[in-house]
């Protein structure tokens, strides 16, 4: 769609999986630090904005490119030259980018987070075999989209990415430095919402109180009252403290 072909496609091509494994790297060592959360709905706001951008820019600049497409790729059904064409190569660049450091890794990270043990195996399973089908029905539906809606598949996938953002921020809790009972806690939280638990807005990051109590700094009593606990951890208990003392 922006004029690429022979060698030029090829290198273009490559540079995006250079950028896709080198922009892995530093989440893998910094997620931790970050947190889930802000990760996932960082990625889910770069990736809406420029999927939108590439829209936009072919929408404005574009041109369908007959029933044959680019080279006799229907799939290519949408053509775009000049500085523009730059732009849209720019944005895709972006937009891998932005993947890679959020949602790449830290959709393999988090379901094994979620869940107990008694499901953890058939859970974890279970997130992993829907996210090949849908990567399947993902490369099954992109090339017809491109040929039926042309520029409007990246609006449409912009979209998803908008409700993306939305359903981590009030259904992603922050697991980040939590056990697997502190996080069961945080969906069984008898203060929390009806089927949810703890808010997840308001869960915080504890890795640093986690990296204290492995090295032996911190010992378990200490660590409910440590800053970097969460809320949805000390508060609760705090109050049922006060709850038992009364009774």
């Amino acid at each position: 769609m922006a004029s690429l072909t022979g060698n030029t496609l090829l290198v273009s091509s490559s540079i995006q999986y250079v950028i896709n494994v080198t922009l892995t790297v530093p989440a893998l060592l910094f997620v931790d630090q970050w947190g889930r959360r802000p990760t996932l709905l960082i990625g889910a706001l770069l990736m809406m904005t420029f999927l939108f951008a590439n829209g936009g820019i072919l929408a404005s600049y574009g041109h369908w490119a007959g029933p044959n497409g680019v080279d006799n790729t229907p799939e290519a059904s949408w053509i775009v030259n000049g500085p523009p064409s730059k732009a849209v190569i720019a944005c895709s660049y972006l937009f891998v980018a932005s993947f890679a450091s959020t949602w790449g890794p830290v959709s393999w990270i988090y379901p094994p987070e979620l869940y107990p043990l008694r499901v953890r195996g058939k859970a974890v399973a279970l997130a992993t075999s829907a996210n090949w089908a849908f990567n399947f029905a993902l490369g099954y539906f992109v090339p017809p989209a491109f040929v039926n809606i042309k520029w409007k598949t990246y609006i449409l996938f912009g979209v998803f990415c908008a409700l993306m953002f939305i359903h981590v921020f009030f259904l992603f809790p922050e697991t980040a430095g939590k056990t697997l009972e502190e996080v069961e806690d945080l969906f069984t939280d008898p203060d929390g919402l009806p089927y949810i638990g703890t808010p997840a807005w308001k869960t915080k990051i504890t890795t640093k109180r986690a990296l204290l109590l492995e090295k032996g700094e911190l010992d378990t009593e200490k660590a409910a009252g440590y800053a970097d606990e969460s809320p949805e951890r000390s508060e609760p208990a705090a109050s049922h403290e006060f709850k038992a003392k009364a009774g």
